[in-house]
């Protein structure tokens, strides 16, 4: 009987978020951020591996400081 919890750590959460409209978007994704985005009519889609839904949508937030977040939900 071990004391020890393992938590997965191969996640992928689906990160659905907003940007502003009629602005200039400072993106900084840097390589160490390794998803994919779609960004469609000021509405964004990303895959982010995570641990956990607020850091998924911590991730996204410090790659687009100005969107916000709609919904996150693990895949």
């Amino acid at each position: 009987m071990s004391n020890i919890v393992e938590f997965p750590t191969n996640i992928k959460y689906k990160v659905l978020f907003n940007l502003p409209t009629g602005k200039i978007t400072k993106i900084n994704k840097g390589p160490e951020d390794d998803f994919d985005v779609t960004i469609s009519n000021g509405h964004g889609e990303a895959v982010v591996p995570a641990n956990g839904k607020r850091n998924a949508s911590g991730i996204i937030q410090k790659c687009f400081p100005a969107c916000e977040i709609v919904e996150v939900e693990p895949i």
